[in-house]
């Protein structure tokens, strides 16, 4: 059985066991300051694409987002953080560039980054802001499959946009841990809250048994934001922690 962990990850760690999943919460805010020095442990192509940014905010995210990373994987690899090496799919999923167990996926959005971490299975993390102008029917009526259409209309008035967020980021969360990328339509399959308090029921309409390769969870982070996490299998236990904010200079 897969389930979430009631005990948060308090400190980043180098053990991450075979059937556990991290997820960590980073507060990029907390982080602004440190932009400056997390830049030193990006390679040059990461250096040359944040210097690419026209706007401040996206580069800090970019940075924050892709250091941080680093720092993780380096810790479960024992590896030197700035010696991590990158590589893309021909769908666009990065992934690591050695020979190792280790997945990832990371996702970002305004005031937050998310990037989760487990062993030998296939996994995807999705965070958004929830931005209350979204034109939420007409956007599900675009990509949602007909019973996501179905259930939204269903959520009172004041929860219709987070509700909206809720399925997106389900929806984002399995198409990136799948792989496939813009290949797989996205009404091809549906994801909505299920009976259990955290868990997400995905439903691929052609395929019943990828239905059940997957298991997913909302993942509570606070006011204003909605994340979703896919893993392949089962007996997964997903651990999710709060990156700690850097420590002030004197």
């Amino acid at each position: 059985m897969s389930e979430i962990d009631p005990q948060p990850l308090l400190n980043p760690t180098t053990i991450l066991a075979d059937d556990e999943a991290h997820v960590w919460h980073v507060d990029l805010d907390a982080w602004e300051t440190a932009v400056g020095q997390l830049l030193e442990t990006l390679n040059v192509e990461e250096q040359e694409r944040a210097a690419r940014f026209k706007v401040s905010a996206p580069c800090s995210q970019f940075v924050i987002s892709r250091a941080l990373l680093r720092r993780a994987l380096g810790l479960y690899l024992g590896e030197d953080a700035s010696k991590i090496r990158f590589r893309t799919t021909a769908n666009g999923k990065p992934e690591l560039d050695m020979q190792c167990d280790l997945r990832f996926n990371l996702s970002h959005t305004e005031g937050a980054t998310v990037f989760a971490v487990t062993r030998n299975r296939g996994i995807g993390v999705d965070v958004e802001h929830i931005r209350d102008n979204t034109d939420t029917m007409a956007l599900a009526a675009r990509f949602f499959s007909a019973e996501e259409v179905q259930w939204l209309r269903a959520q009172p008035a004041a929860e219709l946009v987070p509700s909206f967020f809720r399925v997106w980021t389900g929806k984002e969360a399995y198409i990136k841990a799948h792989g496939d990328g813009l290949s797989k339509l996205l009404s091809s399959f549906s994801v909505l809250p299920a009976d259990e308090k955290s868990q997400l029921r995905l439903k691929v309409y052609d395929d019943p048994e990828e239905s059940e390769r997957w298991r997913m969870w909302k993942l509570e982070l606070g006011p204003g934001l909605r994340a979703a996490l896919a893993i392949e299998g089962d007996g997964t236990r997903v651990r999710l922690g709060k990156w700690p904010a850097p420590k002030m200079r004197c």
